[in-house]
């Protein structure tokens, strides 16, 4: 059995590659589980992985790193009940320090062997430009420290969202890259496109372990003062509106909400929807850079009634984004219901274990 851990910032698209990862496993025969994990407890992505029949379990209430037990129950929970080839655990987007505090304890703990473990950080390529080109960041110095040593700790990162830039701007954006980090594996990766699925699986699958041996240095302070100043707001919410204007409701709800965001200019990391009505669901994610085309994806009803589960990551005072988020859906739903509501700021990390470099131990 492979695990493959999968960090990156919020919005990196990290759950889309695991998915379509997941999928050619089975169509090969093999069986692949899923561990998610979030600060919020109601999380879109695991319930994305099961609208799609794909075994998954989540680590909640907190990073993988500070929930270290809870990741191993989960990892136990799979090996018994699905016997799955390959697990991958994508941990939540504002969580750094991983190879000290979740793959080294693996390792060491778990006596998983090196070679059948990877490391995977993806970063949203346009987000990435505008950091390797020193343009001004949507989010401020603290949270950008996150997405710094994100990539700083990786072997391997994956320059995702490629056919969000034009040819040209990938091309310099690898060439940058290269640059900045000599010592790092990168690749420019569509994770839509089946083929630059299957050039990553041949790196972390074929190469073997592609973790870093070394813990990195990470000020733990400034770090928490970066997942602090994420808001995150999580809910359910029960919809109904007239049957044939549905979609178009719907979608002048999200639409609505992500106006005001940008009226505020605040940093989105993600706005994660899925929508279910009595005739599909489907996930819309919204990162840093809105993505075109979603408008189209929204499924259509036949009795107006929907249920979205929500899933907000934005650098704004939780009641503001709480409020922001209810207001926009109480005018425009002519029937709603949130229930299970949960709206906070993650408190500062405190990894169960930290594993330092094996040349440090004593």
């Amino acid at each position: 059995m492979k695990i493959h851990l999968v960090g990156g910032f919020l919005g990196s698209g990290k759950t889309t590659a695991i998915m379509n990862a997941a999928k050619k496993y089975i169509q090969q025969g093999k069986r692949a589980g899923i561990i998610t994990n979030d600060q919020g407890k109601y999380l879109v992505d695991t319930a994305f992985f099961s609208l799609n029949q794909i075994p998954a379990v989540e680590v909640t209430g907190g990073c993988f790193c500070c929930n270290y037990h809870q990741l191993d129950d989960q990892l136990e929970n799979l090996i018994e009940s699905v016997q799955p080839d390959v697990i991958f655990a994508e941990s939540v987007g504002s969580c750094a320090d991983l190879v000290a505090t979740v793959v080294r304890p693996l390792q060491q703990l778990r006596k998983v062997d090196p070679q059948n473990t990877s490391f995977s950080v993806f970063v949203d390529s346009r987000l990435l430009r505008v950091r390797l080109l020193d343009e001004p960041m949507p989010f401020s110095d603290d949270v950008v420290y996150i997405f710094d040593k994100q990539i700083e700790e990786a072997g391997l990162v994956i320059l995702n969202k490629k056919d969000l830039l034009s040819p040209e701007n990938q091309v310099h954006l690898l060439e940058s890259f290269q640059q900045v980090y000599p010592d790092k594996l990168c690749i420019l990766q569509n994770s839509l496109d089946s083929e630059n699925i299957n050039n990553w699986l041949d790196l972390i699958e074929v190469k073997g372990d592609s973790t870093p041996k070394n813990s990195m240095d990470i000020n733990y302070k400034k770090y928490g003062d970066g997942e602090a100043l994420l808001a995150w707001v999580d809910e359910e919410i029960l919809l109904e509106f007239p049957p044939q204007n549905t979609r178009i409701e719907i979608s002048n709800i999200i639409q609505e909400i992500l106006n005001r965001l940008s009226q505020h200019k605040v940093g989105i990391g993600h706005l994660k929807v899925l929508v279910r009505t009595n005739l599909g669901a489907e996930k819309i994610s919204f990162p840093a850079f809105e993505q075109p085309g979603w408008q189209a994806r929204i499924p259509e009803s036949t009795d107006g009634k929907v249920t979205i589960l929500l899933n907000a990551r934005v650098e704004m005072p939780v009641e503001e984004l709480k409020a922001l988020i209810n207001s926009v859906i109480t005018t425009h739903a002519r029937e709603a219901s949130i229930i299970n509501p949960s709206a906070f700021h993650p408190k500062a990390p405190k990894p169960t274990y930290r594993f330092p470099s094996p040349e440090t131990a004593t």
